[in-house]
């Protein structure tokens, strides 16, 4: 008999695993927050970061771990712009699937009654970029985003009511990106631009003979000020078993951008002569600020309700600024600034759904459903970044143990439709017009140069689907 919910539980896990995926917008992790077990009104042990003030409704101290991982497919069919006459045609077809991992390890203790403390190491899922794939070179050849993360949170009861929490986070990001630059389309109809000689014909736009490659690795500092985040919550109870919780998240350092250094190695063109060249460099990005929402309510049947919420300032998000340092640089003709475009803007999530209340029952299960707005503009849409409005599932169970140990699993899907760009805000021509003005950057040309938009047409459609599943293990220490 009691190996009974043992094999209810694993063929539950086994149903849920074989549906589709889940995808978040860049530095959101899909297994909080919209995740079962999880919330800003939830004393679930990822509030240390999500809204530490949900900790104090928690009686029991615990030690939590946890395994993520998330699989993201995409497809791309590419369409490539004729030089002579701004007309597309079809290019070549793209897909991949990527595999991305994190964990969390995870304390949580309440030295009193009106007091919890808690502790927390993380690195989320990365972001992954496709590459390297050929036909998406100008826009990425590969590379990721990972964070480490180190948290110490506190949270207190104001009153019967109201809990306060905050936690301070240190947040070492490392940044690879790999991708091309069309060195024909950046001297325009100069010498060395579209006219010029790639192999016995015209370089044109794309031509492999003119390719520059750029690899690019950054980092913040190991320990620095700059890597600090703060969140801060509020969880208020408004009537009886109705809860409302609010968390406040920070950017790196509450700057206006975040200074990741290192090394960048550029493989000249082969009509360069195709040598690498090393050097320094620096990536300037704006990540972020986040604001979660939920409200808990008990329902009948022993169930409690959730309904969340979360928007990130991602308007904040619109290029990666990368900076090359070295002597060799700038007698080759590399550049010392580029733009690599995101072009996000502000998104909206909705979700909702019931959980089982955990009583001490064996078993238990939980599901949400929900919505999310688009991040990113149909014209601006490359394989770097794709982010058309999207539907979310999740669901998860529970599974005791015995003694002090429990189990919960959690998958998410978050489906997006294809996306059909025809008018692409990339676009070589921009570096030509350019040229041909002057450099008169109130031209919209030069604007879309200083941008980083001047490079080869993102034109295509896309179809972007990711799986994300957290495995996490809580041990009850009374």
């Amino acid at each position: 008999m009691a190996a009974r919910p043992i094999l209810m539980f694993m063929f539950a896990c086994a149903a849920i695993t074989a549906s589709a995926g889940a995808y978040a917008s860049p530095r959101s992790d899909p297994t909080t927050g919209r995740s079962v077990f999880t919330g800003a009104a939830t004393p679930h042990a990822s509030s240390i970061t999500l809204n530490p003030a949900a900790l104090g409704i928690g009686t029991i101290d615990e030690v939590y771990l946890s395994l993520a991982s998330v699989v993201d497919s995409y497809s791309v069919d590419r369409r490539v712009q004729d030089p002579a006459t701004g007309t597309l045609t079809a290019g070549d077809s793209v897909g991949q699937t990527e595999l991305g991992l994190g964990g969390m390890l995870g304390v949580v203790l309440h030295p009193g009654t009106r007091y919890a403390v808690s502790f927390e190491l993380r690195t989320p899922p990365p972001e992954i970029f496709p590459g390297p794939k050929d036909a998406l070179r100008y826009h990425t050849l590969g590379g990721r985003q990972r964070d480490y993360i180190a948290s110490i949170g506190s949270t207190i009861k104001i009153t019967s009511k109201v809990y306060f929490g905050a936690s301070l986070s240190h947040d070492n990001t490392f940044l690879e990106m790999k991708y091309a630059r069309d060195t024909a389309v950046a001297d325009g109809d100069g010498p060395r631009g579209i006219g010029s000689d790639c192999g016995g014909m015209p370089c044109g736009f794309e031509h492999p003979a003119a390719t520059e490659i750029y690899d690019v690795n950054a980092r913040s500092g190991w320990v620095a000020t700059a890597n600090l985040k703060v969140n801060i919550g509020l969880l208020v109870n408004v009537y009886r078993d109705v809860w409302i919780g609010v968390a406040y998240h920070t950017p790196p350092g509450f700057n206006i951008q975040t200074q990741l250094d290192g090394d960048m190695d550029v493989t000249r063109a082969p009509r360069d002569g195709g040598e690498i060249l090393e050097g320094g460099s620096t990536v300037y990005v704006s990540y972020p600020a986040s604001v979660d929402v939920e409200v808990r309510a008990r329902l009948p049947r022993m169930l409690d309700l959730h309904v969340g919420g979360r928007w990130e300032d991602l308007s904040r998000f619109q290029a990666y600024d990368v900076r090359g340092h070295d002597s060799t640089f700038v007698p080759n003709g590399i550049p010392e600034w580029t733009l690599r475009p995101r072009g996000m803007h502000d998104s909206f999530a909705l979700w909702g759904g019931v959980e089982q209340i955990d009583f001490g029952q064996q078993l238990r299960f939980g599901g949400r459903v929900g919505f999310e707005t688009s991040y990113l503009d149909r014209s601006r849409t490359s394989a770097m970044t794709i982010g058309p409005a999207s539907l979310t599932l999740d669901l998860g169970g529970q599974l005791r143990l015995g003694g002090s140990w429990s189990v919960e699993l959690a998958y998410g899907v978050q489906y997006f439709p294809a996306v059909d760009v025809e008018s692409s805000a990339y676009n070589p021509q921009f570096q030509l017009d350019c040229i041909a003005s002057g450099y008169d950057y109130s031209t919209r040309a030069c604007q879309a140069v200083r941008d980083g938009y001047a490079i080869p047409t993102a034109a295509g459609e896309y179809g972007h689907l990711q799986h994300a599943m957290r495995l996490g293990f809580r041990y009850d220490i009374n």
